[in-house]
This record gives structure tokens, C-alpha cells and sequence, in this order.
């Protein structure tokens, strides 16, 4: 053997432990949890248990689904704060609990950047206007018109104030100058319960949660909030196009592991995850959901949520949109 040989002989045989005793996600003998941040059967539920089924045969190992809801993520951030930084534990929730919370709230139980890491964005979700039947508008721009004549129209229901949704609801306020205020809804559910009973002029939530009511004519959705028409109702149009160039956005989801966690294990969950998000059926039965299938790297995740945070932290703090 030549001296060359053993030097790199030497080298395999002491790099051979280390990769050996590399974490990987299909050596751990426990089951992979999945945090979810809202109750079960929700939208974001049958996402997660869609990615699981398909994730567990990908990676080798069983994959548990568990419900941490409560203060749409401040329950689950909370809890996997106190998770061990090994990839055990995966959660799926709005990007709201890392880019959003830390200028709604005070203060918060978890430290977004320090306690969560990202892994890849999940899902997109467009979000719509929506008014009920006795404002009789059937656009953007006939709203707007209609709260400019009577300001009691300018009521708009949300069940979520601290989501693109409400914060695109403000914008148009200040764009139009129109008298138009949010009004707080526990839950969608009753949002659109009042809107189909004409109790509230207007209301905002994901586009999915009204296309039905939309269909049988019992509500009027006024657009769409995405740059381009959403692929779930091509015939509806965006904001942009009826004239309101800066009233675009997307309500995003996706995959946070424990801060610490080792980088080479975020990079596997991440590439294993958008392999699942890139089947033809997974992206089928999340579109019928009402949403888009994404996925991509860790960097690519961190972007969207350095600039959504950036876009959307001005108008909340001009708007005074405060949740504790």
C-alpha cells in the first residue's frame, strides 16, 4: 500500500463514523409529529394529513399527526419552543406565527427566529372580497363607490386580524380613501353566516371559504387578491386588473422545525417534502382545497418571510393593528 493509499485509506476510515452517525430523517426510530396549528378537520388539517400520507413511505418512517390550536399558532409556537432540536417534531402553520406575530403582539411565548427554523413554504392561498347580496355592488369599484354614498356599508367582517387578508382590507382604506373598517369575527363560519343574512355589508377571508356561496348566488365575490386570476376560479377577477395595482397577496403556509436543528436534516425535510408537494396528486387534491401547492429550499422560505414581514409590518403598525 502506498504512503498516498494510506493517507487515503486514513481519511475514509475516519470520515466513515461521522457518516454513519450523520442525523438523517429515515434513521430516527421515533414517528415524525406533525403540528398543526388549527383544530382537526380544518383546511390546514387535511393539507398536512394529504402531505403525510405521502411523506411516510417517502422517508421511511411513520408520520403522527398532532393539534396544538388555539390563538391561530401561539399554542403551537409555544410548544415547539419546548420540542428538542432534532427534526422529531415538524409544524405546519400560517407564516403569520414567524413574520407576522412579532409586530401584532407585544410580547409572544416563543422567539419566531431563535425557537423556529423554516423548511419550505407548503401552500399559497388566494384571498377574496366578498359582499353580500344587499349592497347590490358586484365589483371592487362599485364597493368602494357604494361606502362613499353610505358609510354603513363600509363594515367589512374578518375572521382573522392578523392575516393578508385584513392587512389588504386596511390598504384599500388607505388607497381609496373610503370609510371601510374591519369588524372581527370568531371564526369564518359566522363571518359568512351574517354575510349570506345581510348582516354585514362585505367580508374577507380565503377565496375557498366563499366559492360555493359565491356560485349559488348568495354572496358576490368581488376579486381576487393574487397577481394572477386563481387557478381555482379562473373566472373571477384580481384587484389588479379592475384598477387597485397595490392590492395583491397571498395568505402563506409551510414547515418550521425546531430552531437548532441541524441544518443537513432541515435541507433533507425540506427536499423531501417539496417531492411530495410536486406530485400531480397531491397538488390535485390540495388545489380542491383551495390552495397551491409550493415547496422549495430553506433559503427560498426565509426570503418569503423577510418580505412579507417587510411589506405588511408598516401598514399593520400605521393601521394600529394590535392582537396583544
Amino acid at each position: 500500500m502506498t504512503l498516498l493509499t494510506r493517507r487515503r485509506f486514513s481519511r475514509l476510515a475516519a470520515a466513515l463514523p461521522l457518516a454513519l452517525s450523520a442525523p438523517h430523517i429515515s434513521r430516527a426510530e421515533q414517528p415524525l409529529r406533525m403540528i398543526v396549528v388549527v383544530p382537526a378537520g380544518a383546511t390546514m388539517d387535511t393539507i398536512v394529513r394529504v402531505v403525510a400520507d405521502k411523506l411516510s413511505p417517502l422517508i421511511g418512517r411513520s408520520v403522527v399527526v398532532e393539534y396544538r390550536a388555539g390563538g391561530t399558532g401561539l399554542v403551537a409556537g409555544s410548544f415547539m419552543k419546548n420540542t428538542p432540536p432534532d427534526g422529531s417534531h415538524i409544524m405546519f402553520s400560517p407564516i403569520s406565527v414567524v413574520a407576522f406575530f412579532p409586530f401584532l403582539y407585544a410580547s409572544l411565548p416563543y422567539d419566531p427566529e431563535r425557537d423556529l427554523t423554516p423548511v419550505c413554504e407548503g401552500a399559497f392561498a388566494a384571498n377574496a372580497l366578498v359582499a353580500s347580496k344587499g349592497t347590490g355592488v358586484a365589483t371592487l369599484k362599485d364597493y368602494v363607490e357604494a361606502v362613499r354614498r353610505d358609510p354603513n356599508l363600509g363594515s367589512v367582517g374578518t375572521s382573522s386580524l392578523g392575516g393578508i387578508g385584513a392587512f389588504l382590507v386596511t390598504l384599500l382604506r388607505k388607497t381609496t380613501g373610503a370609510d371601510i373598517r374591519l369588524v372581527a369575527y370568531r371564526g369564518g363560519q359566522p363571518l359568512l353566516t351574517d354575510l349570506i343574512g345581510n348582516h354585514v355589508p362585505a367580508g374577507q377571508s380565503v377565496l375557498s371559504d366563499y366559492l360555493d356561496s359565491h356560485r349559488s348566488g348568495l354572496v358576490s365575490i368581488l376579486g381576487v387578491t393574487t397577481e394572477q386570476r386563481s387557478k381555482l376560479a379562473p373566472g373571477i377577477p384580481t384587484f389588479k386588473e379592475q384598477g387597485f395595482a397595490e392590492l395583491y397577496g397571498q395568505t402563506y403556509m409551510g414547515f418550521f422545525v425546531r430552531g437548532g436543528t441541524a441544518q443537513d436534516l432541515v435541507a433533507q425535510y425540506s427536499a423531501a417534502l417539496s417531492k411530495v408537494l410536486a406530485m400531480p396528486d397531491v397538488a390535485s387534491r390540495l388545489a380542491t382545497l383551495g390552495v397551491e401547492a409550493t415547496g422549495g429550499t430553506p433559503e427560498q422560505f426565509a426570503q418569503t418571510l423577510k418580505r412579507e414581514r417587510e411589506r405588511w409590518e408598516p401598514v399593520a403598525r400605521e393601521a394600529g393593528i394590535k392582537l396583544g
